[in-house]
């Protein structure tokens, strides 16, 4: 068995730890501004600036404290993992010398465990790699979320616009929100498409009609605004990472979609806004084919009218092809 590991590796579990520890000081940075630009943001005034402000406060501000503080906790298990794995490697002794935790006298370094972190100083691997288990899993998850979200958003927002008078009532009655929940409530397709995309985002317990205030409408509600929160907290990680690495162009995208994940955590009319613009994103980054049409068209509009019209013909024929229509 010689040059076989046993158990955990000892350092890398402490290098996890490590990352865990920084990333969770890094939300709770992340956190502090955000409720700085907030609550102390003297240009914004009125009734729905103080809803927010009560929403942020008690209930996203919230979320992201418990993420911060699960990450400590898992930090905390992970170095006491790690300092019970060198006793028990110090104390076997099986073949090594004393404290090395290295077996059959192997001295030198070991390879790391795949999925135990990575050198990055920024978050786990696992958290920052793009092409790890755990974010392509997450790509999957906002691809699938996004076409039952922009079908309730796309149904929804026509009917939002006709009956607004300007796009500050749009934006900014709290009047308006009602009449957009109304209408929500009271029109079959949107009830039948948001119910769907409630599905999709965990929200189970409107999809489901629980009893407000039950334990089971409480246990789902906390369930989709956790999935929010981890999008949320992935798009900050990502524009963090971007800007320290010098690729100002996608720290600011990174940072537009976690400034959209915020938003639509927002009662409707703008959190429908907000969740249509983010499902367009998820898309964009995820489908090749859309995001190659995106590309083209924005290379020719610096070419004249002539090429634009062009792209967008072609643009429609793949996107039709690729959706089936």
């Amino acid at each position: 068995m010689a040059g076989t590991l046993w158990g955990a590796d000892v350092e890398q579990l402490r290098t996890l730890a490590q990352q865990f520890s920084k990333t969770a000081d890094l939300l709770q940075q992340q956190s502090t501004q955000l409720s700085s630009q907030i609550n102390n943001n003297p240009a914004w005034k009125g009734a729905d600036a103080q809803r927010f402000r009560s929403d942020w406060n008690s209930n996203h501000r919230t979320l992201l404290q418990q993420t911060v503080a699960r990450l400590k906790q898992e930090s905390k298990v992970l170095l006491r993992n790690a300092d019970e794995q060198e006793k028990a490697s110090t104390g076997s002794g099986a073949g090594g010398g004393p404290g090395n935790g290295s077996p059959a006298g192997n001295n030198g370094p070991r390879p790391p465990i795949p999925g135990q972190g990575s050198n990055d100083p920024w978050g786990p691997g696992w958290l920052t790699d793009p092409n790890s288990p755990f974010r392509s899993g997450w790509d999957i998850y906002n691809l699938t979320k996004a076409l039952p979200n922009l079908r309730a958003g796309l149904f929804d927002l026509p009917h939002f616009i006709s009956k607004a008078d300007n796009l500050g009532e749009f934006l900014f009655s709290r009047d308006f929100q009602n009449v957009a929940k109304a209408f929500q409530n009271t029109n079959m397709l949107s009830q039948y498409f948001n119910t769907s995309s409630e599905l999709f985002d965990g929200r189970w317990d409107t999809a489901l009609r629980l009893a407000e205030g039950g334990k089971a409408a409480e246990f789902f509600k906390f369930g989709g605004r956790a999935l929010g929160g981890i999008g949320v907290g992935l798009d900050v990680l990502d524009t963090v990472n971007n800007a320290k690495e010098g690729d100002t162009g996608a720290a600011v995208y990174s940072g537009i979609k976690a400034g959209l994940g915020v938003v639509s955590f927002a009662p409707p009319p703008v959190g429908t806004a907000a969740m249509v613009a983010s499902g367009a994103l998820a898309i964009y980054d995820n489908v090749p084919v859309v995001k190659e049409t995106v590309n083209a068209i924005g290379g020719s509009i610096a070419d004249g009218a002539k090429e634009v019209w062009e792209g967008a013909g072609d643009a429609a024929e793949k996107v039709g092809d690729f959706f089936g229509f």
